[in-house]
C-alpha cells in the first residue's frame, strides 16, 4: 500500500509538472484521492502487523492478557511514530501556506511538495516486509534462537546481517537511492517555490545533491528556496554517515585475513631471528676485539671508541630484534586462539577430572589395606608383649 500510494503521488506530481494538470483539476483530487485511499488501508495494515505480533508473543510466552505485553511507553511511541510518518501524504484538496515572493510580497503556494517528500521516510517498511517474507528469517528455528538470545530479529538486524554479508553491494544500493530520493526532493522543491525556474529541472538537482552528497560543494549551482536548502543539509548528513560506512567497509576488506596473518608473522619472525643472530655475532666479535684493544694500549684510543660504540650498537639491535618478534607473536593472538587455548584447557581439565575418578578407588582400597595392616600389627605386638 505504501508503494502504491507513492505511484499515484509521483504520477500526480509529474503531470502537474509538464502542464497537464493543475491542483484542482479533478485528475489531481482523482490521484490524490487513491493516494488517500492508500494510506487509510496502510494505517490499518500498521495497526494489524502489531496486533498480530501481539498475539504471537502471547502464544509464545502463555500469556493471556495482551496488556501484559504492551510495554508503555515504548509501543505507545513506536505506534504512533509509525503512524505518523505513514499517515503524512498530498489531501486531496489543495493546502496552501503563504511565503514571502521575490518583491517582497505575500505569495500563496502549495503544500503537496513537502507533504510529498515526507512519505519517501515510508521507506522503513522495506526492512520489515525482508523480515516477514524471508523464509530465513521468519522461520520458526530462527524465532526461537533469537527469542532465546534475546535478539530482535527487525529491519536493524536484516540491515546489520546485509553488511555483513554484502557490504559493497549494500552501499551502492544506499548511495543511489539517496542520489535518486533527494534528486527528486530537490526539484520538488526548486519547482515549487523557486520563482526564478533557472535550476528547477532533475539534473541540476542531481548535480546540487552530488556535490553536496560528497561534501565537496563548488558553489556553482546552489539551492533557493528554504525546502532546497533543508534538503541540501539533510543530504550533506547522509554523506557524512555513508562515508564513514565505507571508510569502515575498506577498512575491512585492507585488513588481512588469519591465514595471511599467519604467513607475515613467519616471515617476519625468521628475519627478525636472523637479525638477531647477526648482531649476537656483531656483539662476540666486537667484545674480542675491545679486549683486544685493552690489553695492547693502556690508554682509551679512537679505536677503543669505536668498537665500543659498535658493540653498543650491536647489543641495541639484538635486543629491538628480540622485542619485536615477542610483539609479532602477541599481535597474532586473536579471538580464535584463546577460543582453542580454552577448549585445550577444558579437555585437560575433564581428562584430569577422569584421572582422579580412576584413581579414586585405587586409594580407597590402599586406604583400607593400610587399616589391616595396622590391626594385624597390633595383634601381632600385643601377641609379642603376653609372652
Amino acid at each position: 500500500m505504501a508503494l502504491i500510494g507513492f505511484v499515484f503521488m509521483l504520477v500526480e506530481n509529474e503531470l502537474f509538472y509538464a502542464g497537464f494538470i493543475t491542483k484542482l483539476s479533478t485528475m489531481s483530487i482523482v490521484l490524490k484521492s487513491f493516494v488517500s485511499l492508500s494510506t487509510v488501508i496502510l494505517l490499518i495494515a500498521v495497526v494489524l502487523y502489531y496486533v498480530t505480533e501481539i498475539k504471537m508473543r502471547m502464544t509464545d510466552n502463555q500469556i493471556d492478557d495482551w496488556r501484559l505485553l504492551v510495554a508503555f511507553p515504548n509501543t505507545n511511541l513506536k505506534l504512533s511514530l509509525e503512524m505518523l510518518i505513514c499517515i503524512i501524504h498530498p489531501l486531496p484538496f489543495n493546502v496552501t501556506v503563504p511565503i514571502s515572493g521575490p518583491d517582497g510580497d505575500t505569495v500563496y503556494v502549495s503544500l503537496d511538495p513537502v507533504l510529498s517528500i515526507l512519505m519517501i521516510f515510508r521507506v522503513y517498511l522495506l526492512g520489515r516486509v525482508a523480515v516477514v517474507h524471508n523464509k530465513l528469517l521468519s522461520g520458526t528455528a530462527t524465532r526461537s534462537l533469537s527469542a532465546f538470545n534475546r535478539v530482535d530479529i527487525d529491519g536493524v538486524f536484516v540491515f546489520k546481517a546485509l553488511m555483513t554479508s554484502n557490504p559493497g553491494s549494500v552501499l551502492i544500493a544506499i548511495m543511489v537511492f539517496i542520489l535518486l530520493t533527494n534528486s527528486w526532493a530537490m526539484m520538488n522543491c526548486e519547482t515549487f517555490y523557486q520563482f526564478e525556474r533557472e535550476n528547477s529541472n532533475f539534473w541540476n538537482s542531481m548535480w546540487i545533491i552530488s556535490i553536496t552528497f560528497l561534501t565537496v560543494g563548488y558553489g556553482d549551482t546552489y539551492p533557493v528556496s528554504v525546502c532546497g536548502r533543508c534538503v541540501s543539509v539533510t543530504t550533506g548528513l547522509m554523506g557524512i554517515g555513508t562515508t564513514a560506512l565505507l571508510i569502515t567497509v575498506i577498512l575491512q576488506k585492507l585488513e588481512q585475513t588469519r591465514a595471511e596473518k599467519y604467513v607475515y608473522s613467519f616471515v617476519k619472525k625468521a628475519q627478525l631471528d636472523n637479525g638477531r643472530k647477526m648482531a649476537a655475532a656483531d656483539v662476540i666479535k666486537n667484545w674480542f676485539q675491545l679486549c683486544n684493544l685493552r690489553r695492547r694500549y693502556s690508554v682509551i684510543t679512537r679505536d677503543q671508541i669505536r668498537v665500543h660504540r659498535k658493540l653498543q650498537h650491536a647489543i641495541y639491535t639484538m635486543r629491538e630484534a628480540r622485542n619485536r618478534r615477542d610483539s609479532i607473536g602477541e599481535s597474532t593472538i586473536g579471538l580464535i586462539e584463546i577460543s582453542k587455548a580454552i577448549s585445550d584447557v577444558e579437555q585437560r581439565t575433564e581428562s584430569l577430572q577422569t584421572a582422579i575418578k580412576e584413581i579414586k578407588p585405587g586409594l580407597v582400597h590402599m586406604q583400607r589395606t593400610t587399616r589391616d595392616l595396622q590391626l594385624m600389627i597390633n595383634d601381632i605386638y600385643k601377641v609379642l608383649i603376653k609372652k
